[in-house]
């Protein structure tokens, strides 16, 4: 048997007696001030594994956040208009690629709109694209 397993023989049986005294006999080996501290301790303890567990769950937290999310074709289509109205070159881009292409834009707008949308998911997780 190695001193490890001696030491954690021995701690076995003080802890056993320990278990076993009655509180009078306990309270002669510690004082009211000893108890106190230990409270303290197990407060602060307990108040530490809260702190942990918060930060655990904010991070979860942000983490799906920034997951991306289903949307909507009309959402896909109201974004469309919004980039366009808001992007005079864009929209000049979108419309001579739309009259240049063997397809109408009302043949491509949903594929259009994916594209939107996984753009706007790239900038919402910060992608560089």
């Amino acid at each position: 048997m190695d001193d490890k397993e001696k030491l954690e023989r021995l701690q076995d049986v003080v802890i056993e007696e320990f278990l076993a005294m009655s509180p009078e006999e306990v309270m002669g080996f510690t004082t009211p001030e000893d108890l106190e501290s230990i409270k303290s301790n197990l407060a602060d303890a307990i108040a530490a594994a809260g702190r942990a567990r918060l930060a655990r769950a904010r991070a979860a937290a942000e983490k799906d956040a920034r997951r991306p999310r289903l949307v909507g074709a009309a959402g896909g289509a109201d974004a469309l208009r919004q980039a366009r109205g808001s992007d005079a070159d864009f929209d000049r881009k979108l419309t001579l690629a739309a009259r240049n292409g063997s397809a109408s834009y009302e043949a491509d707008q949903s594929g259009i709109e994916e594209d939107l949308d996984e753009l706007r998911r790239w900038e919402e997780d910060g992608d560089p694209a």
